[in-house]
């Protein structure tokens, strides 16, 4: 737990270091001259790049498939592969390295989120479409848990996976956190 908490806190310093926003002079919304409001867009951007760090995350898994079913095999003296019992195991350790980040850089788009939308949205409630997103956010995030978790019975945790890997949740929770955002 160490180690990715550990790791969650330097994607999320690289997210505020690399994020143009974060450091960038926009003088169009200093009406007020409160800089809460602007850390809390800066907070958006963040969320927005940790989501689409996510959703790159996710087209991963069918490369994977393919490399483990047939792509090692069928290309293995092209690419060099002496051993593919060898370079399965290393794809397999890949693979979980990279759900591991998948998991991390979603809890963090769901959190990171929350923040920026109760710092700049919470006293209007202005658009509760972007609030639905947000919740389309934390639904799959709580069903990518029970998949993750032991404690969850067997036909749980399909149900959650059959839901969690829904490409229509997916795509409904960004239309709403588009068109949400487009509103205000």
């Amino acid at each position: 737990m160490l180690k990715i908490s550990n790791l969650l806190l330097i994607l999320f310093a690289l997210f505020i270091l690399l994020s143009p926003s974060a450091y960038a002079d926009d003088d169009e919304d200093d009406d007020e001259g409160d800089g809460s409001d602007d850390f809390s867009e800066d907070l958006g951007e963040i969320a927005k790049s940790l989501l689409i760090a996510t959703i790159v995350l996710i087209a991963w898994k069918p490369l994977h498939i393919w490399l483990q079913k047939s792509g090692i095999k069928n290309n293995a003296k092209s690419w060099g592969i002496t051993d593919v019992k060898a370079a399965k195991k290393k794809l397999l350790r890949f693979n979980k390295w990279m759900l591991r980040i998948h998991i991390v850089v979603g809890t963090a788009a769901t959190i990171v989120g929350l923040i920026h939308g109760i710092g700049t949205q919470m006293p209007d409630w202005e658009s509760s479409a972007a609030w639905a997103g947000w919740f389309g956010m934390l639904s799959m995030s709580i069903l990518g848990a029970l998949i993750m978790w032991k404690w969850p019975p067997k036909a749980i945790k399909k149900r959650a996976r059959a839901l969690h890997t829904q490409r229509a949740l997916l795509v409904v929770t960004i239309i709403l956190l588009v068109v949400g955002h487009e509103m205000i």
